[in-house]
């Protein structure tokens, strides 16, 4: 039976402060505590943050035989600090640990890294579900025919740049951008997306553009946020977060519009 047909979604933890987004998602079967699989999972989990640091940024493992065999998957976000990496991956190992005592699969998407685990190997699979908004319900309070022409031009450039390394490439993080866009002259908007390195590039491209498409069903207005997929990610916001744009060149703000209606047009007698 394929992965894809097992994905019964149980709950899902969303939380969302103005420092950080985390979205930890359990589902599909349960296993006995203190068995095999436990301890196996405990195992991995234990020792990811230092495995995915001493490998760059990305780790993928298995460990077990048979039904107690664990499939798991780290990695940190290009350019974050191995303290800061092994600090968020830590925290998200802990993070399912606490919400997905047992459960057989699960995955989180804290600001710069993720860490996903399952009982089954999902190497390159197009496993699209469970899925999550994370989004601060806020109002923008900006003019939202402005923001939506420069938001919908940012989505689309992030998609194009985190999909554009072929798929030959042996990169660890060939799947990741972080853009920028000026609203106005004091105002930016910040974009980021990733996808796991194991999934084609089609894949990724269709993860990202569906993602984007559900977010906005579901969240259009709200001052910032995320959605996330078992192996895709986009997160945008009103200010700089993750760390990661510190080395994004800043566009000139775009010239301005009025949306006011244009007067009536003067004749000379």
């Amino acid at each position: 039976m394929k992965l894809k047909t097992l994905l019964l979604p149980i709950f899902y933890s969303f939380l969302i402060t103005l420092d950080s987004v985390s979205a930890q998602t359990c589902f599909n079967g349960y296993f006995k505590p203190n068995s095999t699989f436990d301890l196996n999972r405990r195992s991995l989990l234990s020792s990811l943050a230092s495995n995915v640091t001493t490998h760059n940024g990305f780790y993928s493992s298995s460990i077990g035989q048979d039904t107690n065999r664990i499939f798991i998957i780290g990695m940190c976000i290009p350019g974050t600090k191995p303290e800061e990496c092994s600090k968020c991956i830590q925290g998200g190992s802990n993070g399912l640990l606490r919400s997905c005592p047992n459960q057989t699969v699960g995955y989180v998407w804290p600001d710069c890294c993720m860490v996903r685990y399952s009982n089954i190997s999902f190497s390159g699979s197009l496993v699209m579900e469970p899925s999550g908004p994370v989004s601060n319900p806020q109002p923008i309070n900006i003019n939202l025919t402005l923001f939506d022409r420069t938001w919908e031009e940012l989505m689309s450039r992030t998609i194009t740049a985190a999909t554009s390394t072929h798929e030959s490439s042996s990169l660890k993080h060939k799947y990741y951008a972080a853009e920028v866009a000026s609203l106005t002259a004091f105002q930016t908007i910040y974009a980021m997306m990733e996808c796991t390195p194991d999934v084609s590039q089609a894949y990724c491209e269709f993860c990202l553009k569906k993602t984007v498409d559900d977010y906005k069903k579901c969240c259009h207005g709200h001052k910032g946020g995320a959605f996330v997929r078992p192996f895709c990610f986009i997160r945008w916001d009103l200010y700089p977060f993750a760390g990661a744009f510190e080395n994004v060149i800043f566009p000139p703000p775009p010239p301005q519009f009025s949306l006011q209606p244009s007067p009536p047009p003067r004749f000379l007698p």
